[in-house]
């Protein structure tokens, strides 16, 4: 599968036994294949899509992941991948019901800061 995205070995192994979350555009791409992300980012679901929730937007919700995983860099938490995939999905519940791209776009940074400053009530002290 690594070959297949034009990842190296190690990355793809760390998506898959330490449970790191890949970037919105693998994500994207493993969307072609119908794999279900709410079931890559959660656990929870069926594996494939078909059936479960056509028309989804890939490109949104790359920049949704893509968001997120810089959220994490930023502030130096680092939440487990579930609780990434149920905010990414929350997030994108809430975005995809937005037709304007522009108002799409104001409504994810808006998300995203919310976000920051929740993680920021509950990171522990640093040194601590």
């Amino acid at each position: 599968m690594s070959a297949r995205f034009a990842l190296g070995v190690n990355t793809w192994q760390g998506y898959e036994r330490l449970g790191k979350l890949p970037k919105g555009e693998t994500l994207a791409q493993l969307l072609t294949l119908d794999i279900s992300v709410d079931w890559l980012l959660t656990g929870h679901g069926d594996m494939h899509m078909t059936g479960n929730r056509p028309g989804l937007d890939a490109h949104l919700l790359a920049q949704i992941i893509d968001g997120v995983l810089t959220l994490h860099g930023q502030n130096g938490s680092r939440p487990s991948p579930t609780v990434q995939g149920q905010l990414i999905s929350h997030i994108y519940d809430r975005l995809i019901a937005i037709p304007d791209e522009r108002e799409r776009r104001g409504a994810l940074r808006y998300a995203l800061d919310q976000a920051r400053e929740d993680w920021a009530e509950d990171a522990p002290p640093i040194g601590r």
